[in-house]
């Protein structure tokens, strides 16, 4: 143990000298004493020296630094299959498992609501209890997992023995099912949609059935199925074509056989986004520059949006006056760059949404005449590399946070050098990152002009990004996202509408729905001031409805739904600005897709092996009460010391104000004592 002073060392014996001068001027002054008196004199004399001393002393704030040592049991961790899949009555915790709490620290969590994601549910044990003395890890489960990464390579990663207790009936049964459905969600009217369908069945060898794709109960392909044996999967291509435009829902379904455990797998439906026509995309810069084939490569990679590209003043004299109408969105790339070129952007349409790649040829002033939502001054025309910072609370639309850090380690791009200015209602998705310091400078942001969507590209050499993005990952994915993103939400809006609210078209059934919201007041500014209500309505046979109330957040609205049940639903938002009424409605789908019973075979060969490979044991319910004894012969699972250092201020130390307190009653019974040796 060490003591630490906040002041000099010296500070120490005047300390010393304080007690010493009050204690000689209490005691050693006084009349000339017997020796009896002067041996108490003496005595007292040294307490109030001390307790004196002492009291100075802690006005040097003293701290204690001392090694501290602890012992923590080791942990055990259990984790239960909820699913679907398993039976209600083996649902419970075996009074095995149990028993461990005499030895081990034990706590229980659950996974499987709605789907079964092993590897995840492992995975979150390892990273919620890391630093943790983990000894090992139950899984009670039935092995049945339909989501996510290989389980086993999740259990290694944990590097303790996991123990499995296998639930469910390996036994397999007569059934047969709508494996898995991959088609194009959203596709155009008129076209040709081919569906892949797997079938899988069991035991239901020598068997038919019939594969029939519906739409409103009549048949649009049917494809006959011949089970070969008992352990069948194929894959079939129906043919489709989309007449009508919207959301449209079609159904898969796979005729019974007589003798399946179950028909609730035997149907899948799906809806498709069928668009009136593929949206148009304009790419238009002053002169050559490979960031405008990295970006038409990008865009073109969703063979819902084609794209022209327009270079120098000849091949934009295709798109003067009324012609870019059809546009669905226009990338202006370092423009404007001249007085023409300017007044190229001015005759455009007001209603044209509109991205901004600002350059090295971009004339700055006249670009800041534009007041499109934001200004850069700059003395002269220099650049600056500058990479990505990504806004945690960017709020307009969804961007993975994997695929977020990620562009964060591409290459700078090359951005004017000056002062920013952005008006209000401007996103930034990725701040600019200069010299590895993050600011405040939009790199990459989302705004409004005049109640037109802009979005905002402060530099270029987004060739370089596309690139890099492929060494990294060995795709462009992660780009052309970010990409596909910046179109998507720029073109949504094409209309002047003051009330938007922004969703997907299409859920799945377990998947949470949070809707985004936009209000634009009479100066085309986004304000989320008025209260913003809805009303989601089930139109499908079932009708129902409810009441919301949207949430300020950023300049918009936010709304969390959460989960829904499989149906079309209808959503109507309403608000009041200026004694004025605004509206705006909308349709979506939630999805049925029940995955817990599309397989109810047990998989305990899953199990053992992910016990075998980390040093576990496969268990019944009847034998979990053979746990205790199986980790108790474990050499590895023992209790861990812990030790840390701990500085502790001198004055909370309780014992001594004990001690002063005892001195002071010592010396105040002595005084008594002998009085008459020590007058007052």
């Amino acid at each position: 143990m060490q003591v630490f002073f906040d002041y000099p060392w010296y500070f120490v014996p005047l300390c010393l000298l304080a007690g010493a001068v009050y204690s000689i001027a209490l005691y050693g002054l006084r009349r000339k004493r017997q020796s009896s008196d002067r041996k108490v004199a003496v005595v007292l004399a040294t307490l109030r020296f001390v307790t004196v001393s002492v009291l100075v002393l802690l006005l040097l704030g003293p701290v204690v630094k001392r090694k501290v040592n602890s012992r923590e049991r080791p942990l055990v961790v259990v984790t239960r299959d909820v699913s679907g899949s398993i039976a209600e009555a083996e649902r419970g915790i075996p009074d095995g498992v149990t028993d461990l709490e005499k030895k081990y620290e034990v706590v229980y969590d659950s996974f499987g609501a709605g789907s079964t994601d092993i590897a995840a549910a492992l995975s979150t044990i390892g990273d919620r209890y890391a630093g943790r003395n983990i000894g090992a890890v139950v899984l009670i489960s039935d092995g049945i997992h339909n989501q996510g990464s290989t389980p086993e390579a999740a259990a290694k990663g944990l590097a303790v023995p996991v123990y499995t207790i296998a639930l469910g009936d390996t036994t397999a049964q007569r059934d047969a099912y709508v494996a898995t459905v991959r088609c194009n969600r959203t596709a155009y009217a008129g076209s040709r949609l081919p569906i892949e369908v797997t079938v899988r069945s069991s035991q239901l060898g020598g068997r038919r059935a019939m594969l029939t794709l519906s739409h409103n109960g009549k048949a649009l392909a049917s494809q006959p199925v011949s089970y070969d044996d008992n352990a069948f999967a194929q894959t079939f291509t129906l043919p489709l074509v989309l007449e009508k435009a919207g959301l449209q829902s079609y159904t898969l379904s796979l005729t019974p056989v007589e003798g399946e455990l179950t028909a609730d797998n035997n149907r899948r439906t799906i809806t498709v986004e069928v668009l009136e026509g593929r949206r148009k995309v304009a790419i238009v810069a002053p002169a050559a520059h490979p960031d405008l084939g990295a970006l038409k490569q990008s865009i073109e990679s969703n063979p819902n949006y084609q794209v022209q590209v327009a270079v120098g003043t000849q091949g934009v004299a295709a798109h003067k006056g009324d012609s870019l109408k059809g546009c669905d969105v226009v990338i202006l790339h370092n423009l404007p760059s001249s007085p023409e070129w300017l007044r190229w952007i001015q005759s455009l349409p007001t209603t044209l949404p509109r991205i901004y790649i600002v350059g090295s040829q971009t004339d700055l002033a006249r670009f800041n005449s534009l007041h499109c939502g934001i200004e850069i001054t700059a003395k002269k025309r220099l650049t600056e590399e500058v990479t990505a910072a990504h806004n945690n609370n960017f709020t307009l639309f969804a961007l993975p946070d994997e695929v977020c850090n990620r562009i964060t380690r591409l290459p700078p791009l090359a951005a004017p050098f000056g002062t920013y200015r952005t008006a209000a209602g401007v996103q930034s998705l990725f701040y600019a990152r200069v010299g590895g310091q993050a600011t405040d400078r939009p790199l990459i942001a989302f705004g409004s002009h005049e109640g037109t969507r802009c979005a905002y590209v402060m530099g270029e050499g987004l060739w370089r990004l596309r690139l890099h993005d492929y060494l990294m990952t060995g795709n462009h994915d992660d780009f052309d996202r970010m990409v596909e993103q910046m179109v998507v939400y720029t073109a949504t809006q094409s209309r002047r509408d003051r009330l938007h609210v922004t969703a997907e078209r299409i859920y799945q059934q377990d998947e949470p729905i949070t809707l985004h919201a936009e209000f634009y007041d009479d100066n085309w500014q986004p304000t989320n001031t008025p209260e913003l209500s809805c009303t989601l309505t089930s139109i499908d046979e079932a009708k129902s409805s409810s009441s919301y109330d949207f949430h300020p957040s950023g300049t918009g609205y936010a709304l969390t739904l959460g989960t829904l049940p499989p149906s079309r639903y209808h959503l109507q938002a309403h608000t009041v600005f200026g004694g004025k009424e605004y509206g705006w409605s909308g349709t979506f789908v939630v999805e049925a897709y029940d995955l817990e019973h599309l397989n109810l075979v047990a998989n305990h060969t899953l199990l053992n092996t992910i016990s075998q490979t980390t040093g576990g044991t496969m268990l019944t319910p009847d034998q979990a009460g053979e746990l205790p004894r199986l980790l108790a012969e474990r050499d590895d699972l023992k209790e861990v010391l812990y030790s840390h250092t701990r500085y502790t201020p001198f004055i909370s130390l309780p014992w001594l104000l004990v001690l002063l307190v005892l001195l002071l009653a010592i010396e105040w019974a002595g005084r008594k004592y002998y009085a008459d040796s020590f007058p007052e």
